[in-house]
């Protein structure tokens, strides 16, 4: 391939979500590119939940989109995508987190969300594996739903290729090439593509393909950990979810167990040297203890989780900001270069309206009103900002995801 009108760089939920979307409301010659498969990296470790009850208006909206995504994504797509509706429970266990619970519910109810608060006992009789102990309250968000993460991407990507993209597997970007401000071209070991268009979709590796344009944005690729357990009498498809706000624990069910994880306090970041393009996620180094520790930590509440045998230990790296908000649109500084990154433990759930807004904004020039607060040139000062600073409070963002006082 010799030239393209744009060129996405990553195949993972936000790339094939945009490289998808804009196929089918453009003529425009499309690559979509990745080092690895479509889909094979962060995807398909992540935990795969929607939780609608985000922390402004405009996150509610989008997600609230990205959900109605979802639930026709087969219809849509033609490709098969698992999920359930399972509902979710969110759970405070101290005086100011059950605080928190109230502005939630506020601003449920504003938003048009179905909410509602419900004691211990009660959630305890929806979710086998709660115990009332310990909880001072719980919201029962009735539409959250989870699914199969990885079917996003490889569904999105499937769907591209049949609308006309260009899918490049297995073929990293070597350098974004640029001329007088302006981008003209992307190397890669194929041969150099002509392009006056690239958006930055690499997930973990996004820092680095900035780079090549002399871009510094602090993006921090963060280690997550999850565990699926051995089967356990009483898992349903249908028991509601549990997110622990404090322990920042949270768990749902896979197959004939639950899956659960941890936004741990001091999470293990990695750095540009860390990851070149022949890392494979599935190679990145697990610390079981830490799941140990969280199981503990929520013992009263999920005896469960201490006594439950380790089907599989697996980890992704999810990539935060310091403000916990995604980095989406144009560069500040060089014409042509776009993002569509900074996932926030939350990119897949979300990937469907931000590649339909992503696409709305590169095709018609105009940002939607919901990506305000996330726009990329947000950052433009950020290479004066201390690199242990970004990292602090990417960690900060990591973990309080649930928003714990």
């Amino acid at each position: 391939m010799k030239s393209a009108d744009i060129i996405i760089v990553g195949a993972g939920a936000l790339g094939t979500a945009l490289a998808y979307n804009l196929a089918i409301r453009s003529n425009l010659s499309i690559a979509l590119l990745d080092s690895h498969q479509p889909g094979s990296q962060t995807s398909p470790r992540a935990a795969g939940m929607v939780s609608l009850l985000r922390k402004s208006a405009s996150m509610i909206r989008l997600i609230k989109r990205a959900r109605v995504k979802i639930e026709t994504f087969t219809r849509d797509l033609d490709q098969p995508l698992m999920w359930e509706n399972s509902g979710s429970l969110k759970i405070a266990r101290r005086p100011e987190d059950d605080a928190v619970l109230d502005g939630d519910l506020k601003r449920a109810i504003e938003n048009g969300l179905n909410v509602e608060r419900i004691s211990p006992d009660e959630g305890a009789r929806l979710n086998p594996f709660l115990r009332p102990e310990g909880i001072t309250g719980i919201l029962h968000i009735h539409d959250d739903c989870y699914f199969e993460p990885q079917q996003i991407a490889t569904g999105y990507a499937a769907a591209a290729v049949r609308h006309g993209v260009h899918l490049l597997p297995n073929t990293p970007a070597i350098d974004i090439v640029t001329s007088r401000n302006k981008v003209v071209g992307v190397k890669t070991p194929r041969g150099q593509i002509n392009t006056p268009y690239v958006v930055d979709a690499a997930g973990a590796w996004s820092r680095q393909i900035a780079a090549k344009c002399r871009i510094d944005l602090p993006l921090i690729p963060t280690r997550h950990q999850a565990i699926i357990t051995e089967p356990l009498d009483g898992a349903s498809a249908k028991t509601p979810m549990v997110r622990i706000m404090d322990a920042a624990v949270y768990t749902r069910t896979y197959g004939k167990g639950l899956l659960w994880g941890v936004f741990e306090e001091n999470p293990r970041t990695l750095s540009s040297q860390d990851l070149d393009s022949s890392f494979d996620t599935a190679d990145l180094s697990l610390d079981l203890s830490i799941m140990k520790a969280a199981a503990k930590d929520v013992r009263e509440q999920l005896p469960v989780l201490e006594k439950v045998g380790v089907a599989t230990l697996r980890g992704g790296l999810p990539t935060m900001t310091p403000d916990g908000r995604h980095l989406l649109g144009p560069s500040p500084g060089l014409d042509g270069f776009y993002f569509a990154s900074g996932c926030n433990v939350a990119g897949l759930s979300i990937a469907p309206a931000i590649g339909e807004g992503m696409a709305s904004w590169i095709l018609e020039g105009t940002p939607p009103s919901d990506f305000k607060s996330m726009h990329a040139d947000r950052f433009a000062e950020a290479e004066d900002e201390d690199e242990a600073d970004v990292v602090a409070n990417c960690r900060k963002q990591y973990r309080h995801f649930y928003g714990s006082a």
